[in-house]
């Protein structure tokens, strides 16, 4: 199955020079992501509910070509691309209206059982393999990140409406954490390339996370940890 939705850049979804910003492309990513599952009826309400299970993001790689501007037309296509025993990669890709893409992204999903904590096999969640449509998308790889933990660019502390359905951090709020760090002069004169994410640990309301930094040749690493331990890593890269 692919999943289709046609849509616009709205107000709410530009940054200061009116294209799509970071957090709307997660946005849309994110909500093909769970739009696409609900219609295959194996979603994280469904999973909750009849599974005992949480689908998490393990990771997420968004990659831009063009950022388009306010009030153009986009069309989202999102489909599971490739699965394995535990995992699914889902790909989202984001076009105009002359059909070239604007953003691409791939996103890793597991299962865990809500009791145990343990991951669970993705059959057991409702998955079927005719459910997967195996076109995988060029450039998406996932990379590994250094071990280097960089150096402390700041602090937050998570608040309520940083919280999603399960009251965990909402996956999107450590990018906007991340993109925080940076002032406004950095989105003037830079054009993001690619944001990729992967997610190690919960963290939850009232906690404090340390948002470290190394900077590389093509863009930062960014490391946030709770009282030492891994929360979430993401690199990210200009042009």
């Amino acid at each position: 199955m692919i999943y289709e939705k046609h849509s616009y850049v709205t107000g709410s979804m530009c940054d200061g020079k009116l294209q799509l910003s970071i957090l709307a492309a997660d946005e849309i990513v994110e909500n093909a992501v769970t739009e696409l599952m609900g219609d295959l009826g194996i979603d994280g309400i469904v999973a909750k509910e009849k599974y005992k299970a949480m689908w998490l993001i393990v990771k997420n790689n968004i990659c831009f070509i063009r950022r388009p501007a306010w009030r153009e037309k986009f069309t989202v296509y999102c489909y599971i691309s490739k699965h394995s025993t535990v995992k699914l990669n889902i790909d989202t890709i984001v076009k105009d209206e002359k059909g070239e893409i604007l953003v691409k992204a791939r996103i890793e999903l597991a299962a865990i059982d809500l009791e145990t904590g343990k991951i669970r096999k993705a059959e057991t969640v409702g998955f079927t393999e005719d459910m997967e449509n195996p076109v995988e998308t060029e450039g998406l790889e996932f990379a590994r990140f250094s071990k280097d933990p960089g150096e402390l660019a700041e602090s937050v502390i998570v608040r309520s409406t940083s919280l999603d359905y399960c009251y965990h951090t909402n996956n999107i709020e450590y990018v906007r954490f991340v993109l925080n760090t940076y002032g406004i002069d950095q989105f003037k004169q830079h054009e993001p390339k690619q944001v990729e994410i992967h997610y190690g640990n919960q963290s939850f309301e009232g906690e404090k996370l340390d948002i470290n930094k190394l900077s590389t040749e093509d863009g930062d690493l960014f490391n946030i940890t709770r009282d030492g331990n891994l929360i979430t890593s993401c690199n990210i890269k200009w042009f």
